[in-house]
C-alpha cells in the first residue's frame, strides 16, 4: 500500500514551478530514503504554455502527470483526493515550498496520534515571502527593512491554550499545504468557488467545515512551509480581489481537550 500520496497543483506558474517541483522532490526524496512508499502527483488545471513547459523539462521524476479542466483550487484537490492511492495526502501549491523533512515528519506525527487518520496536520512555520524582498538594501541597525513584505508565521494547533475556534469566522489561520488522511479528504471534499454567490476561498471554508465536524487541527513540530507572495497570477489573489467570503458552519468556542495520549 502506498503511504503517502504528494500532491502538487499547477495553474499559470510558469517559471516558478521549477523550484516548487525541486523543493517537492527532495522531500519524496528524503521520504523515500526514510522507508515510506511515496507517490508524486502533479495536477496542471487550466496550465499556461510555460507551466506545462516547466513540467516537461522537470517533472520526469514524477509518477503522474494529470491536465484538468477545472480552474478551481478546491475541485483539483478533490481529484487528486480520488484518483491518489496513498493512506495520506499531502498538497502542495505549484509556487510554493515544502521543507525536506515535511513527508516524512508529518508522517511520523500522524503514526504518533492516537487516532493517525482523523487529523490535519500543518507545519510549525510559515514563511511568506516575497522575491522583491531580495533587492532591497539593509536597515541600519540590522533591522529589517520597513518596507519588507515577507513575514513569519506560527502556526498554532486546536488544543493550544485560549484557541477559540470562533476566530474562524474573522481569518485563516491554517494554510492550504495541509497532511491528512485520504479518507478524510474524501469524506470532506473542498468546495467549489461559487462566484456569482459571492462565496469561496475553499482551504478557509475547508478548515473550518473540518473542525466543527470535530476534525483535530495538529502541528508537526520543526517544520516550515514557504508560501510565495505574488502581486499577480494566483487564483487565491483572484478571490480574493472578487470579494469572495469563506463558507463558515456554526463552530464551537473552545474545542475539546486533547486527548489523553497524544
Amino acid at each position: 500500500m502506498t503511504d503517502i500520496s504528494a500532491i502538487a497543483v499547477f495553474h499559470h506558474e510558469g517559471p516558478l514551478a521549477l523550484p516548487a517541483l525541486a523543493s517537492m522532490a527532495r522531500a519524496v526524496s528524503v521520504a523515500r530514503e526514510a522507508g515510506l512508499a511515496v507517490e508524486a502527483l502533479a495536477f496542471l488545471d487550466r496550465p499556461d504554455r510555460l507551466t506545462r513547459k516547466a513540467l516537461d523539462s522537470a517533472g520526469a521524476w514524477l509518477d503522474r502527470i494529470d491536465e484538468v479542466d477545472f480552474g478551481d483550487l478546491g475541485s483539483v484537490r478533490n481529484a487528486g483526493a480520488e484518483m491518489a492511492s496513498g493512506e495520506f495526502l499531502a498538497f502542495l501549491d505549484g509556487d510554493d515550498l515544502w521543507g525536506e523533512q515535511w513527508l516524512s515528519s508529518a508522517w511520523n506525527s500522524a503514526r504518533a496520534h492516537p487516532s493517525p487518520g482523523e487529523s490535519v496536520w500543518h507545519p510549525e512555520y510559515l514563511l511568506l515571502f516575497d522575491a522583491d524582498d531580495l533587492a532591497l538594501p539593509p536597515a541600519p541597525g540590522g533591522v529589517a527593512n520597513p518596507a519588507q513584505k515577507s513575514l513569519w508565521f506560527h502556526h498554532g494547533s486546536c488544543y493550544a491554550p485560549g484557541f477559540d475556534a470562533r476566530v474562524l469566522l474573522f481569518e485563516n489561520i491554517w494554510s492550504a499545504n495541509v497532511f491528512a488522511s485520504r479518507r478524510l479528504h474524501l469524506a470532506h471534499p473542498y468546495l467549489r468557488v461559487d462566484a456569482e454567490g459571492g462565496f469561496g476561498i475553499e482551504d478557509w471554508s475547508w478548515n473550518a467545515e473540518t473542525l466543527a465536524a470535530g476534525v483535530a487541527h495538529l502541528v508537526v513540530n520543526d517544520t516550515v512551509h514557504l508560501i510565495r507572495m505574488r502581486p499577480n497570477g494566483s487564483l487565491n489573489l483572484l478571490n480574493q480581489a472578487r470579494g469572495l467570503l469563506p463558507v463558515l458552519p456554526g463552530l464551537p468556542g473552545r474545542y475539546a481537550s486533547a486527548p489523553r495520549e497524544a
